[in-house]
């Protein structure tokens, strides 16, 4: 069955019926009893060769290597179509026939799409969802297919009052923004991980007493009417509306208007443009690991459940700051300081144990970037103005040698495929925490003499700005970091790097190149986008998180939180903004500053 299955979802993404029947086994003659290819009458050796002579079944018409067989099962009806209302199902009695005689089936199985079907063909409609099913049947080893299209329209009244949607229905609104409750979040053109929890989708209620939500994807349109400011899909509701192609961008619109029981008094207002949100790659799941002052934390998440946010059991420490895992050993993890201006080294299967321990009140280590194999980690050794890079002996902990820079340096990165360090080389000052007029440089590693050489200027700073916190992409071709201009507020407090409200998020490749600004997950203002770091993913795509102190709809303000950007590798090589409006990363307090947003496979 697993081979049945397997071949299936090659089928359904390949776009074709024919990609693989000789996986399923539709009689075919290279893998089943009689095989003409190995077995005793072989006539892939014998004269007549029906694979190389006219009539071969291997390459032409009718080749059951192929194509699918024609009129051995039939699925019935071929395709049905459903009109559903939200919270109720609908069923369909499905029927088989094999070679045209009627047969109960032997299998019968959604292979896509929502719904359900019993072992007697009945299937039955999701509660939650719209949708297109394919159902396929098995008689032995033949297959056939049913579709069946499901739209749903659904109303939730949440008001307590039974003449809302009602009343709703009966007005056409007004298309004013200057009187329409606005929506906050999800952020317009927003990308998220469909393996977030649902979002809390939140609006400015503009005064209005009644709110009808509209929640709509390609097959599935449900209308929640409601008096709060915000409503959060169920767990149902939301996978069900955004797992199944195309139903992966949902868009959202909201009517407002103050109810009196009996009617609208007043306008009833609709903005001028609805918010999309896409909801994507269902399958991401992970572990953030942040500073929440004065713990450290851990979100874990997939599909399946909600997120779950503890706290990671370290040793008693004064700060839980500048922790750092390379994306291809991420169990591995350095963190400072434990005491003042100390590195501690750790594995997060077991994080309450010290590994290894470096650094102390002069010379301060304060900054680590451990390599792939775990074997080495490059650590920054700093005063109070300038800093050293120093490569450390994991196991022994002993220094295997100093890595040569130019200019003071701090903030190293090793990149997961284990060729390059990237970090940043500093005019002003190298302190981990006040980095100033610093670019960012790159030096290759040789294993066999345990050093780095060739340095090489990656990217450079423009008159009054710094460039600092660099991180490798997965696949090690890109670095993200941030740039942030130098100034002096009116309070007289001098920004560099450190929580410096005007950062900003880059990317450049690993290679050289253009800088390119990320700007829309930087979004509009001073919003502090600092610590950028990557999803564990490789591929066309990648995940940006990072802390920026933007609002999260209403419900927080001017106060860092956590956010998570879909990064296109491809638009970036073409030299164009790679990223999407930013989504906020579920599980996390919204009554805490959340920084240094460390992500890893999900561990817990």
């Amino acid at each position: 069955m697993n081979r049945i299955l397997s071949c299936l979802l090659f089928v359904l993404f390949s776009g074709g019926l024919s990609a693989c029947p000789d996986q399923l086994g539709f009689a075919d003659d290279d893998d089943a009893a009689a095989d003409d290819d190995d077995a005793s009458g072989d006539d892939d050796d014998a004269s007549g060769d029906d694979d190389d002579a006219s009539g071969d079944d291997d390459d032409t018409s009718g080749d059951d290597d192929d194509s699918f067989p024609v009129g051995d099962v039939t699925c019935s009806p071929g395709s049905t179509n459903l009109t559903l209302v939200s919270g109720v199902t609908q069923t369909v009695q499905l029927s088989a026939e094999l070679a045209s005689q009627p047969h109960p089936g032997d299998t019968w199985l959604v292979v896509e799409g929502p719904g359900e079907v019993d072992a007697n063909g009945l299937f039955t409609s999701s509660p939650d969802t719209g949708g297109e099913a394919l159902v396929g049947v098995w008689v032995g080893q033949e297959v056939g297919y049913c579709v069946i299209e499901m739209t749903m329209q659904g109303d939730q009244n949440e008001t307590g009052d039974p003449g809302v949607p009602a009343g709703f229905g009966s007005v056409t609104p007004q298309v004013d923004d200057s009187c329409a409750a606005t929506l906050l979040y999800p952020l317009d053109g927003s990308v998220m991980p469909g393996s977030f929890a649902p979002p809390v989708i939140q609006w400015d209620a503009a005064g209005h007493s009644h709110h009808a939500l509209s929640m709509s994807t390609a097959w599935t349109t449900i209308t929640v009417y409601t008096t709060q400011s915000s409503y959060t899909p169920s767990f149902e509701q939301w996978q069900g509306m955004t797992i199944y192609d195309p139903g992966d961008t949902v868009t959202l619109s909201l009517t407002s208007g103050t109810w009196t029981g009996s009617g609208f008094s007043g306008s009833v207002c609709t903005a001028s443009s609805d918010t999309t949100t896409d909801v994507v790659d269902a399958t991401l799941s992970g572990s953030i690991i942040y500073w929440e002052p004065p713990v450290t934390k851990v979100i874990s998440f997939d599909s399946t459940m909600a997120p779950q946010n503890t706290n990671v059991a370290l040793p008693a420490m004064v700060c839980h700051g500048c922790h750092t895992v390379n994306l291809a050993n991420p169990m591995l993890m350095t963190y400072g300081p434990d005491m003042p201006g100390s590195t501690n080294l750790v594995n997060l299967s077991n994080p309450g144990t010290v590994l290894q321990q470096w650094g102390g009140i002069f010379p301060m280590v304060d900054y680590g970037a451990p390599d792939p194999t775990g074997a080495y980690v490059v650590l920054a050794e700093s005063g109070f103005a300038s800093s050293t890079l120093k490569l450390f002996n994991t196991t022994s902990g002993t220094l295997v040698g100093t890595v040569g820079t130019s200019k003071p340096a701090t903030m190293p990165n090793w990149s997961p495929d284990g060729t390059k360090l990237v970090y940043v080389g500093c005019d002003g000052s190298a302190s981990v925490l006040e980095a100033s007029d610093c670019s960012l440089y790159t030096q290759t590693w040789n294993p066999a003499t345990q050093t780095f050489s060739g340095e090489t200027l990656l990217a450079s700073n423009s008159a009054g700005t710094t460039l600092y916190y660099p991180t490798f992409s997965p696949d090690s071709a890109w670095v993200a970091y941030n740039s942030a201009e130098e100034w002096t507020d009116s309070s007289g407090t001098n920004w560099a790097s450190n929580a410096n409200p005007r950062a900003k998020l880059m990317l450049i490749s690993a290679s050289g190149g253009p800088q390119l600004e990320l700007t829309q997950a930087n979004g509009l203002g001073d919003l502090t986008n600092s610590w950028p770091r990557w999803a564990p993913t490789a591929g066309g795509t990648g995940w940006l998180a990072w802390s920026t102190s933007r609002d999260y709809g209403h419900t927080t303000s001017d106060l860092a939180q956590l956010w998570v950007s879909e990064i296109d590798f491809g638009a970036a090589s073409s030299g164009q903004d790679p990223s999407s409006p930013p989504a906020w990363i579920p599980g996390q307090s919204t009554g805490a500053g959340n920084h240094t947003p460390t992500w890893l496979p999900r561990f817990n």
